[in-house]
């Protein structure tokens, strides 16, 4: 069940919920981006890269953003440091981006845009960061590598990426913290489910090889791959 990522369809990729559902599963996606560690790997290597930058004020932008808690927790770090971290957040649902616009109703720096992740609606070097969170795993292969080839495009410095590593251990102990923590349909389906279209290193290799792209790989506990990566020399325009 391991060995190969699943290619079950989520929930959440379908339309058979409510508003009600959906906003609550977004909810409880940002408790998980929260406590289980989420945002805290993006940082790891986020930060400092802004950082190393040397610019005031930097330019991002987040696909299949959902409620946008990440994007906001970007910002408000910018804000501490005296920095203008300005994003795009992007998200083809309807749903995600009414709840994102209000979510982030506080904060100017962020732009909400509804469009498809598959046909990004910018020109290349765009942004100086395109950042994705628990968003590539609703794709096949080939899809993610394109999805790869476009953050790449899009990002004058690195696109950087922070998704499930599929682990037995990290599959039965969401279905356990699910089945407890929360009613929420959708979530009781897919959570566990997300981690069974997980990634291994060996799946990002491959990814990344039919991308073109570079990729570094690095495991964060509990069970989060981040995959930074940049165009190769030899990569499409």
């Amino acid at each position: 069940m391991f060995a190969e990522r699943s290619r079950e369809a989520e929930l959440i990729d379908g339309d058979n919920y409510s508003l009600e559902e959906f906003v609550g599963s977004l909810a409880d996606l940002r408790r998980v981006n929260h406590y289980l560690g989420g945002r805290r790997a993006l940082g790891a290597h986020l930060f400092p890269m802004i950082e190393a930058a040397g610019r005031r004020r930097v330019r991002l932008l987040d696909v299949g953003t959902g409620s946008a808690d990440i994007p906001a927790a970007v910002v408000e770090w910018a804000r501490r440091r005296g920095l203008r971290a300005e994003f795009v957040v992007l998200d083809l649902n309807h749903y995600a981006a009414r709840e994102a616009r209000r979510l982030t109703a506080a904060y100017p720096e962020i732009s909400v845009v509804r469009a498809d992740a598959l046909r990004l609606p910018f020109a290349p070097g765009s942004f100086d960061f395109v950042l994705a969170s628990l968003f590539l795993h609703h794709f096949e292969g080939p899809q993610a590598a394109e999805l790869l080839r476009s953050f790449a495009r899009a990002a004058r410095v690195a696109f950087v990426v922070n998704d499930l590593r599929r682990h037995p251990v990290a599959y039965y102990a969401i279905k356990i913290l699910t089945r407890f923590g929360t009613a929420n349909r959708l979530v009781r389906h897919d959570a566990a489910l997300s981690v069974l279209r997980g990634f291994t290193e060996r799946d990002l290799e491959e990814i990344g090889r039919t991308a073109g792209v570079r990729l570094r790989v690095f495991r964060h506990f509990p069970y989060r791959l981040i995959f930074i990566g940049t165009k190769e020399a030899s990569g499409d325009e």
